[in-house]
């Protein structure tokens, strides 16, 4: 609309368009310029109008008898003005050969008339602010002088009305929303031009943040404010095409598909690149690209942004320059964060989520030692989903919280009808160091046990996530507290993946679980089986109790009982089961016999 739009038309007719839409806020502020004006002049009428290519329309007007709110250009008292661009005085209309002829000289509404340009910074004029009275006036110099003044107060409003909204304060460039303008702009025309949005990303803004800590906001911001030249720079963008700032460190252009491809490609080539924070500190910068097409007539620029959005988060996530908007991989995306909400409904309803209990047996006297908590959900429509999604699913957001005190609550509820029952096994319930890293967890599921009757010894602290623990003090002095009060603490799935030994002895650990890759080949592969065995007798020595998990085979328990593991679970012994049949497999199979 404003700085640079006079060198494209299409850029001109967005602006007027813009300004010729409904904004009460702003068109009663041009309302009160006019009614400034007029005062000034001392005059009984007063008006603002814009133009587009076609017509004039009127977007406020006090004490002006016949005026029409819309009107063709060359039928506009303020034609003059416009295209001039500059004011026009007239003392009595009626002896103006522009004007004698006009309705509303005739009629005797303006007989004095004035216009003066509402115009850009760069000299085009897109209205103008008018005053007018039933009878001739002579307006001295000074007067003349003040209302030219008070339009070019006026159009300075307008520009920063325009600015507020629609630059990005930062960059000086054209904001998100002006982008969205666009698209929307070309939709109403029904333009079915195939066109591709693409989005880069500079930096992780979560970094810039971090950085600003330690260099400070200004530098921060000129580093930010650099991107957009740097990146016209290495992509080689054309000079007349419109960068858009979409977001503090990211940038978009709304482009051809010609023209998409050479910048996908020329990003796909674009080697790391450093970037000066200060004199003696650079830091290394990789861009990443989002693209998704968008033809006006059949797409909304809402939906591309999105589209375009999701493409850009997964080539950051894979760590790649560019990634197409692929609608399959959108889809699961957006089932998970449906399912994400049903979880958080399944939670509030009581009636999905539900607790099964898999036997824990020592191989010492074959006797069931403990239980182990597993969480399932009877979703309604998608019927079981596996535990693993819901804690993938749940493990970076606030549910993760609500989940496990609704496992901890209802371990706690079957923990008092099984001891009314006369079945004293402890259960041990699987918690993440998300839940450690509440500062209080401690005291507040101690509480939580002595208020039902129970004792710290009845529930066990499966720790997921273990080398996390290691990076908050909280989590670590929570599993301090946790030990102190009474709670077992076991480290969960140990031998999956890397596990770094050394972190044993810095966090408080009572039971060691070994995960089931690193037993299940132990009948089969002589590697695996000497791994398995040293690290059992290297976890005892270390004076940790020792339990096996999904051990399936009679050959693998007996095997792990040789090697001087403790305990052992499994569908060996037994599935996950309901709790009410718990007390009848106990009779059945406790002591287990079969090893």
């Amino acid at each position: 609309m404003f700085s640079g739009l006079n060198k494209h038309q299409r850029k001109k007719l967005a602006a007027m368009e813009l300004l010729r839409t409904e904004d009460a806020i702003r068109d009663r502020t041009l309302g009160d310029f006019a009614r400034l004006a007029r005062t000034l002049l001392g005059v009984g009428g007063c008006f603002v109008t814009v133009f587009d290519n076609n017509y004039q329309y009127v977007k406020y007007a006090d004490n002006v008898a016949h005026l029409l709110e819309k009107m063709p250009i060359d039928e506009a008292m303020c034609q003059y003005s416009v295209n001039s661009c500059a004011p026009v005085i007239c003392s009595d209309t009626r002896l103006d050969s522009r004007f004698n002829d006009h309705p509303l000289v005739q009629k005797g509404s303006v007989i004095f008339y004035a216009a003066a340009p509402l115009k850009t910074p760069d000299g085009f004029a897109l209205g103008t602010l008018c005053v007018s009275h039933t009878s001739p006036v002579t307006p001295n110099a000074q007067q003349i002088e003040w209302f030219v003044h008070l339009s070019g107060l006026a159009s300075a409003y307008l520009t920063a009305w325009y600015t507020v909204g629609r630059i990005d304060p930062l960059t000086g460039l054209p904001n998100r929303q002006s982008l969205l303008r666009e698209m929307d702009r070309l939709t109403a025309e029904q333009d079915d031009t195939p066109l591709m949005l693409i989005i880069f990303d500079c930096i992780e803004i979560t970094r810039a943040y971090e950085l600003s800590r330690y260099l400070g906001l200004k530098a921060v911001e000129t580093m930010l404010r650099n991107f957009g030249p740097l990146l016209r720079l290495r992509l080689r963008l054309p000079p007349n095409l419109q960068l858009y700032a979409f977001a503090p460190g990211r940038y978009a252009v709304l482009v051809t598909e010609e023209v998409a491809e050479i910048i996908i490609k020329r990003t796909r080539a674009l080697p790391p690149t450093q970037a000066s924070i200060t004199g003696d500190i650079d830091i290394p910068l990789r861009t990443h690209a989002g693209v998704t097409p968008f033809t006006p007539c059949n797409d909304s620029g809402q939906e591309a942004f999105r589209q375009a959005v999701s493409a850009l988060h997964e080539a950051i996530r894979d760590e790649i320059p560019v990634q197409l908007f692929d609608p399959v991989r959108d889809g699961m995306r957006n089932n998970d964060f449906r399912l994400l909400y049903d979880l958080g409904e399944a939670v509030k309803a009581g009636d999905q989520l539900y607790l099964v209990y898999q036997p824990k047996v020592s191989l010492h006297d074959g006797r069931t030692v403990g239980l182990e908590a597993l969480l399932r959900w009877d979703h309604p429509q998608m019927g079981s989903i596996s535990p693993a999604r819901i804690v993938t699913l749940a493990e970076r957001t606030s549910l993760m919280a609500d989940i496990t005190n609704w496992v901890i609550d209802e371990v706690v509820r079957q923990l008092v009808q099984w001891r009314k029952a006369g079945l004293l096994l402890p259960v041990s319930v699987n918690v993440t160091v998300s839940d450690f890293s509440v500062p209080g967890f401690a005291d507040a599921l101690e509480s939580k046990m002595l208020a039902a009757g129970l004792t710290t010894a009845d529930i066990r602290i499966e720790c997921l996530e273990t080398e996390k623990v290691l990076e908050s003090d909280t989590a670590l002095q929570e599993l301090d507290m946790l030990r102190l009060r009474g709670f077992k603490i076991l480290l969960d799935d140990f031998g999956a993946g890397y596990s770094n030994i050394n972190y044993l002895r810095r966090i408080p650990i009572d039971i060691i679980k070994l995960d089931r890759t690193l037993i299940s080949q132990i009948t089969r592969d002589t590697g695996s089986r000497v791994i398995a065995r040293n690290v059992i007798i290297m976890l005892k020595e270390l004076d940790y109790l020792v339990l096996a998990e999904g051990v399936e085979d009679r050959e693998t328990a007996q095997m792990l009982k040789a090697f001087g593991c403790d305990e052992i679970q499994g569908y060996f012994f037994s599935k996950p089961i309901s709790p009410d049949d718990i007390p009848a497999w106990l009779l059945q199979h406790d002591p287990f016999t079969d090893l």
